[in-house]
């Protein structure tokens, strides 16, 4: 009784530290998305200093340079030194990048070139970095069968933080005749030096929690007892994050006691059969009564079981139809997409991973413009659809479209995970699939954009962008830590979107020029319905189609990696093997 009582006090600290940590990733994630609000301060700031078209774009992409450039540093010091030390350079760097600004604008710092600009947002955008990095590596060590639904909850906080500091601009900076820049850029300062200091109080890694059964697979698919085996333990007891799990075992809590049957069950029959040393195990069970009534797995597990699993299942009838039952709730019972736990060069020279990075750059390279530039698009449509344009006015609408971008990116986020896990639960539908319908979302976004001839299209367009990009943000961090697992995930994940702001700026750039090109006196009232600057969407809309084909080739390779391992499985002699991978795993 106090050994139970000591095992519950301890599981309670545990899932405090868990919640705790994840209210630190949320509130460290705040800083991260102020990296995205840049269109509601750009405008008021490129007419203070007097900066064109195509140097706004590149003190806007500095930040996004800064943020992604700086992933693979920033995912190894997270793997290595922890969350904290991140989090404490991330408060101190986004305070003084902010006030620098802040300054700048008001003249009371010298240097007022878009040089010097551009070096104040590369230390916003490493400072986003250093705590984006932090909250993400934290969650996904954390947690585990709901991995997708938590880092989307971290990562909807990335996007949610732009549309609630975009209205508080609305409400106390935009009020008046004139927006109050310099106000709004010291309060960015304030809110960076909070949010990451209170994070770097409250990030740790706690791990999964022990687990009834075991779920991940190592590398190739091992037999309890074999040599394999033996030396994979071993190595999992040197890893804290490989021999740690949720909270919960393979199954739905209602079945936990059955397993437990199954087990007891199982064990008893097979003591009391003399003619066999081998003890079937829980895995031996279920696999025995898989695929009733079709072929494949069923077909050759029952084949293949031994005599003392057959005798069992003969034995104690109840216990082979609760297992029965067991195996129909979870389908195959066996998920033939596990993780590989790469890093390093492994992972740079992996074909699928190199197309993740591919889709990832593509679609959401797209996201990184439009965020840059939607203050100029709507200031260019206002001034050209209202016969007396108020300045003010402006700035409000630039930041109700920096908030349509930014809520649907919180949206996209938040959302992608549960769906993900959803369809993965109850469809057995495979995430690269899912991953195809992102990319299409991504082009419908830009051809949205592209053909709206007034403000409230375009309002549908900023929404569709914002919600397309936090899909893909939310999604392709989960993708990594479980196609590749969580060992190295901090490094791979730096890795990965490393070259995304390269897409940003390509197509930043070129609006730039498109802009510069048609208003040479940068007189908004001059674009019509959007006419100087319609050509760069053609070439988003052409980017993030690409995207989505190379979407489909990755998910025709996941799909042949699916069917070769379930050949390997079925040929191999798995009924002892003593657990079941990860069903939720692609």
């Amino acid at each position: 009784l106090v050994l139970e009582t000591m095992e519950a006090s301890t599981r309670r600290q545990r899932h405090l530290r868990r919640a705790l940590a994840m209210l630190g990733a949320c509130m460290a994630n705040t800083t991260a998305g102020t990296v995205y609000l840049f269109s509601t301060y750009g405008p008021g700031l490129s007419r203070q200093l007097h900066l064109t078209s195509t140097q706004s774009n590149i003190v806007a992409i500095s930040a996004n340079y800064g943020l992604l450039l700086s992933g693979p540093m920033f995912g190894w010091a997270a793997d290595t030194l922890g969350p904290r030390i991140l989090s404490a350079f991330a408060a101190v760097g986004s305070f003084t990048a902010f006030s620098a600004l802040a300054y700048t604008y008001s003249g009371a710092l010298p240097f007022p070139s878009w040089l010097i600009l551009s070096l104040y947002m590369v230390i916003i955008g490493i400072s986003c970095q250093a705590v984006n990095m932090s909250a993400i590596t934290v969650t996904t060590r954390n947690f585990k069968q709901n991995r997708g639904t938590a880092v989307s909850l971290c990562l909807g906080f990335f996007g949610l933080s732009p549309f609630v500091l975009s209205h508080v601009n609305t409400i106390f900076f935009a009020s008046g005749e004139k927006p109050d820049v310099f106000g709004f850029l010291r309060f960015l300062s304030f809110v960076g030096l909070v949010t990451s200091s209170l994070a770097s109080l409250s990030l740790s890694v706690v791990g999964f929690g022990p687990s009834r059964y075991r779920r991940d697979i190592p590398d190739g698919f091992i037999a309890e007892n074999s040599s394999e085996y033996n030396s994979s333990v071993v190595s999992d007891e040197q890893d804290d994050f490989a021999a740690a799990d949720e909270e919960r075992g393979l199954l739905p809590a209602s079945d936990a006691a059955a397993a437990a049957t199954i087990d007891a069950g199982a064990n008893a029959n097979a003591n009391a059969n003399a003619g066999s040393d081998a003890h079937p195990s829980y895995s031996a069970i279920i696999k025995a009564n898989l695929g009733n009534g079709r072929g494949g797995a069923g077909a050759v597990a029952s084949a293949n079981t031994p005599s003392s699993s057959r005798s069992v299942a003969a034995a104690t009838p109840a216990t082979a139809a609760t297992a029965s039952s067991i195996a129909n709730n979870i389908v195959d019972g066996v998920d033939y997409d596990t993780a590989r736990n790469l890093g390093g060069m492994d992972y740079i020279r992996d074909p699928e991973a190199q197309l993740l990075a591919l889709v990832l750059l593509l679609c959401a390279g797209i996201g990184v413009f439009y965020n840059n530039n939607v203050g100029t698009i709507v200031n260019a449509m206002y001034y050209s659809s209202t016969p007396d344009p108020d300045p003010s006015a402006a700035q409000r609408l630039i930041n109700y479209h920096v908030s349509a971008v930014s809520l649907g990116s919180f949206l996209g986020r938040l959302s992608i995970g549960f769906i993900s896990d959803t369809c993965k639960r109850l469809w057995r539908l495979p995430r690269s699939g899912i991953l195809v319908v992102v990319a299409f979302g991504s082009v419908l976004s830009q051809v949205v954009v592209g053909t709206a001839e007034n403000l409230h299209l375009l309002l549908v367009g900023s929404m569709l962008t914002g919600f397309s990009y936090g899909l893909m943000f939310g999604f392709v961090p989960s993708l990594v830590s479980i196609w590749f697992g969580t060992k190295h995930f901090g490094s791979n994940w730096g890795v990965t979107g490393i070259l995304v702001g390269f897409c940003g700026q390509g197509l930043g750039a070129y609006f730039g020029y498109v802009y510069d090109s048609n208003l040479p006196d940068q007189d908004p009232t001059k674009c019509y319905r959007g006419s100087c600057y319609r050509d760069a969407f053609v070439l988003s809309s052409g980017v993030s189609l690409l995207g989505l084909l190379t979407a489909i080739v990755l998910a025709r390779r996941r799909g042949d990696r699916r069917r070769e391992n379930r050949r390997l499985w079925e040929e191999q002699e798995y009924n002892s093997a003593l657990y079941v991978p990860f069903i939720l795993a692609e």
